[in-house]
Formats: C-alpha cells, sequence, structure tokens
C-alpha cells in the first residue's frame, strides 16, 4: 500500500504479520539446573518420548511429524487415526510416548516403532498403542493460535480436547512450584519438568520454555570400549523390562583402567 492510499485510514499503517505455515519447527526448551520461580510461569511434567505435531488439515489430510519434521505418520497409526477426532484445521503439539507394563514410559518401545514395517505397524499399535500427551494448541479449526498467550491456548485444550479420543490425552499443568519439584523429585517415571510462562506466544525454533531434567541412576552392563587412548568412551547397555539388553550409549570422561600400551580400546 502506498503512501497515498494511506491518507485514508484514521491510523498508522502497518504490514501484516507473517502467517506461519505448516510445517515449521516447534518451539524448543532451553536445559538448566532449577525451575524459574514466579506468578508467570506454569509447569508441566515432561515423560520420556518423542516430539510430535498432529496436524488434522481442512482437507481432510493428516500429518504426524517429529521434532525434526520427519513423517512418523507410517510408525504410529493410531495417532493418525486418531486426528479426525479433531477439528478440521487443527494443529497439536505434544509428546508421543508408549506406556510400559508398569504404566511408565518405555522409550525403547518408541525406538521399536520406527524399525517396525509399516504393514506391520498397526497390528503392534494394536497391542501397544502410543498416545499422544498434549501440551499446546497451536491452530484450532483453522484459527492460528499461535500469537496467543499460553494461558489463552490451554484454556482452548481443556475445552475441547479431555474426553475426545483415547490416544489423544491432555498433560498436566501446574502454577505450584512446590508441586513441580516434587514431581522432580518424586516421580521415578518422569524425565523432568519444563516451565513455560503464561504469557509467553508461541514461537517457532525458539528455547524460551524451560526444561529441568530428573537426575535418575541406573545399573548398566559395559557392553564394549571406543574410542582410542586419548578420549575413551564406554558402550553401555541397559536391560528392559522383556529381558534383553538394549544399547544405552556411550560415556565418556571415564577413567580407563587399561594400559596404556594397549590402546584402551
Amino acid at each position: 500500500m502506498d503512501s497515498a492510499a494511506r491518507r485514508g485510514f484514521p491510523f498508522d499503517w502497518y504490514p501484516p504479520a507473517p502467517v506461519l505455515v505448516f510445517p515449521f519447527p516447534p518451539m524448543l526448551a532451553a536445559s538448566k539446573h532449577s525451575l524459574p520461580i514466579g506468578d508467570q510461569w506454569l509447569y508441566e511434567p515432561k515423560l520420556d518420548g518423542f516430539r510430535g505435531l498432529l496436524r488434522h488439515g481442512t482437507n481432510g489430510h493428516v500429518q504426524l511429524l517429529s521434532r525434526n519434521l520427519r513423517d512418523l505418520a507410517p510408525s504410529f497409526p493410531e495417532l493418525v487415526q486418531a486426528a479426525p477426532s479433531l477439528p478440521a484445521g487443527t494443529l497439536l503439539d505434544g509428546e508421543i510416548v508408549i506406556a510400559d507394563e508398569s504404566g511408565h514410559a518405555d522409550f525403547g518401545a518408541l525406538q521399536q516403532r520406527l524399525t517396525v514395517a509399516r504393514r506391520a505397524a498397526g497390528q503392534v499399535a494394536l497391542q501397544r498403542p502410543a498416545v499422544l500427551l498434549v501440551f499446546d494448541v497451536l491452530e484450532l479449526g483453522g484459527v492460528p493460535l499461535t500469537e496467543l498467550p499460553l494461558r489463552n491456548r490451554r484454556k482452548r485444550l481443556e475445552d475441547f480436547l479431555p474426553g475426545l479420543h483415547p490416544c489423544l490425552q491432555l498433560v498436566a499443568q501446574t502454577r505450584d512450584l512446590a508441586l513441580a519439584q516434587q514431581w522432580l523429585a518424586l516421580l521415578p517415571a518422569l524425565e523432568g519438568v519444563v516451565a513455560k510462562k503464561s504469557d509467553g506466544h508461541y514461537a517457532p525454533g525458539r528455547r524460551d520454555w524451560v526444561k529441568v531434567k530428573r537426575h535418575r541412576t541406573v545399573d548398566c552392563v559395559v557392553i564394549g570400549l571406543a574410542g582410542d587412548a586419548v578420549n575413551p568412551a564406554l558402550v553401555l547397555g541397559l536391560r528392559h523390562a522383556d529381558g534383553i539388553l538394549h544399547h544405552l550409549g556411550r560415556f565418556r570422561g571415564v577413567i580407563c583402567h587399561v594400559q596404556r600400551r594397549s590402546g584402551c580400546v
């Protein structure tokens, strides 16, 4: 709009705000050692799962994307089937979780899903269905909500999501710092707690949330050595509930008691 066309406006003219076109990267959290304090903060428990963006498009098309915008739909057909229960033009953000026999999040089961053939994924989902633990709504009924404060987006979620579908569950949220600290101290099933400002907008790709991990100890098995004499690492395994030893990862910064001449590898 040129200056001549703007003269008739009784207010200053501003260009329209940019419109977010999905897919876009999800909002992220910065890791901290302690929870932030203040009335503006909301706290949510975080379970050990995959980030999941679930969209039911206005044309009926369903998308399920990971944090890195990878297509997860073939691995989690139960969530794809749950999406049509949402109003058309709705986009949810949450954590994909599979529970074990004790009701705890089983990250190993999620990883195994990624290796299951597309034809077999449906049968596996019937045996151990995944759940999307929803903590945000970015679009509802075709209306973008990312510019709304978190407290308003949360209210929209609470109004329509509970009871909508068994595979879509609302994450708990509290303003009570003491309760959030109890989650960290007393709930072994949690990965941690995420703190978010109640007046915060949804900023894709930005680390404006705060995540505090719960410190846990596990008994691992050393299944190998990696690296070299200068930078050795232990290769660790963890026995899951299925009784099978799964690769856990590499742990560096260890003291290697193997003599240097052996190469410590």
